[in-house]
């Protein structure tokens, strides 16, 4: 008891150079209480975003690694023959790249996944209705489906204006289960229903369109090859994407797979050079991101080539939202080592250069019959008081600041990662991006995570009373050191 009432008066009576001790200790512990706040949110955030999302996965080609794979021509061995034989090594590899239904649902099977289902994708044109064009269908020119440059005047097979997308559920539409799509007219589409469509309100508008009227499709390579359906729905979407003509979502009708294949059959009866077919693209739904982990090894057990990959749209989409929080909790971690270290070696230099002023008071404490190592205990006791109501302070106002300062320089690095991802798109700005470029970095920005409702928690606490006490006893053991070194009788010679 002794003890902690001699730190207490020798506080009040260096009460000058005590309180500069404790603003240094308050900036510290304010610096490492934004700094714990900001890694806490950052895995918080990550955590519950985790949890809200619906996770689907998809398997596609790893083109890379066919690219990787075909090995170019050596100096002096390329020529026309060596290019033509790695442009066919391509086109075989590429005919490989697509899954069969069968294959898909044999993946289905894993014990990870929770739901399945598929969609089949076929180009078409139509001889009663017309496109919708915008901008950007112009800016890449061309007619639809040729390829451009070396060899395109040998091609002869016409990419079809609209897109026929057939569904096995209704939870492959996804616009429609997160509010981005609705249906204005009519009403959703009934998978089990044949020769039946849901276009887009911006495709009904523009050719006097109605629920009820008949579309004639036609195959694109064989004009008297045509097809009958009925609108049954029409419906809108809040985004604007553009895109290549059979691309843009206003040209795309939304069908049954049994329409879509029904199609194709009759198609492939009437000729196989010319046949329409649908493309096959299957997503499988999973829990969370440890089913989804799962999934990713399981897939290879049941079959699945190495030359394909599980992603996830919804995984990367989250991830690429959590880099601004990421990045700036990296530079959170970097300045509260660089405090610590700071810190410590300016407290580490107080102790010191209190125990040279205070040596004559060690000298008298010895002669009465105190031990050096209550001495010690008495310097560690006052540094111990002096910490703990710096960081009780400095706790109080870094949890009052430290979201409005987290959200700040939140919002300042997302606009920077921003500006960083236009700047790295291959090949600088493409034609007709400038105008949109704003849009762009907009998106981006939107789309990442913007602000944090909390980040001081009681885990936080924890660790800056732990990080006080052992500040505390490191800078303490320099007094400790140097009070085992004194000697009595020289401190009282020279006082």
């Amino acid at each position: 008891m002794y003890i902690v009432k001699n730190a207490l008066r020798n506080i009040r009576r260096m009460w000058s150079k005590n309180i500069l001790i404790a603003i240094i200790i308050l900036i510290i512990g304010f610096s490492c209480v934004v700094s714990l706040s900001i890694k806490e949110a950052a895995n918080t955030a990550r955590q519950e975003g985790l949890d809200a999302i619906n996770i689907t996965a998809s398997l596609s080609y790893d083109r890379q690694k066919m690219m990787q794979g075909m090995q170019p021509p050596t100096e002096g061995e390329q020529d026309s023959s060596t290019a033509e034989d790695m442009r066919e090594q391509m086109r075989e590899n590429m005919q490989n790249q697509n899954l069969s239904l069968e294959e898909l649902e044999t993946y289905a099977k894993a014990s990870s996944v929770s739901d399945f289902y598929y969609q089949s994708t076929m180009s078409i044109s139509a001889s009663s209705i017309e496109a919708i064009e915008s901008s950007s269908t112009q800016q890449f020119g061309g007619r639809p489906g040729m390829m451009q440059g070396e060899g395109a005047e040998t091609s002869s097979f016409v990419q079809g204006d609209f897109s026929l997308v057939g569904i096995s559920s209704a939870s492959a539409l996804s616009d429609f289960q997160d509010g981005t799509a609705e249906i204005v007219d009519g009403q959703f589409l009934d998978v089990d229903d044949t020769n039946t469509v849901m276009i887009s309100e911006d495709l009904a508008t523009y050719n006097s369109l109605e629920v009820g009227s008949t579309i004639t499709l036609q195959n694109p390579n064989n004009e008297s090859e045509t097809y009958e359906v009925n609108v049954v729905g029409i419906y809108s979407q809040s985004t604007d994407q553009q895109a290549m003509r059979f691309q843009d979502p206003a040209n795309q009708m939304y069908t049954s797979v049994a329409t879509v294949d029904s199609i194709a059959s009759a198609s492939e009866s009437k000729s196989s050079e010319t046949a329409l077919t649908g493309e096959i693209s299957g997503t499988y739904v999973l829990a969370d991101l440890d089913a989804y982990e799962a999934f990713s090894d399981e897939v290879y057990d049941l079959g699945l080539s190495e030359d394909f990959t599980v992603q996830s749209m919804d995984v990367n989409q989250y991830e690429q939202s959590l880099a601004p929080l990421e990045n700036l909790a990296d530079f959170a971690n970097t300045f509260f080592l660089v405090s610590i270290i700071v810190g410590g070696l300016i407290l580490v230099v107080f102790q010191f250069l209190r125990i040279k002023e205070r040596t004559y008071d060690i000298g008298v404490l010895r002669a009465i019959g105190m031990s050096k190592f209550k001495i010690s205990l008495q310097f560690i006791c006052e540094l111990l008081m002096i910490t703990t109501v710096s960081l009780v302070l400095s706790l109080g106002i870094g949890a009052a600041t430290s979201v409005p300062i987290t959200n700040q320089l939140l919002a300042n690095q997302s606009t920077s990662t921003s500006e960083v991802a236009m700047g790295n798109m291959p090949g600088g700005m493409a034609p007709g991006m400038s105008e949109n470029s704003e849009q762009n970095r907009g998106g981006f920005v939107e789309n990442s995570i913007q602000s944090v409702s909390s980040a001081t928690n009681w885990k936080v606490v924890l660790e800056i009373l732990l990080l006080g006490v052992a500040l505390t006893i490191i800078s303490g053991s320099v007094a400790t050191v140097f009070i085992q070194r004194y000697n009595t009788m020289k401190i009282l010679q020279q006082g």
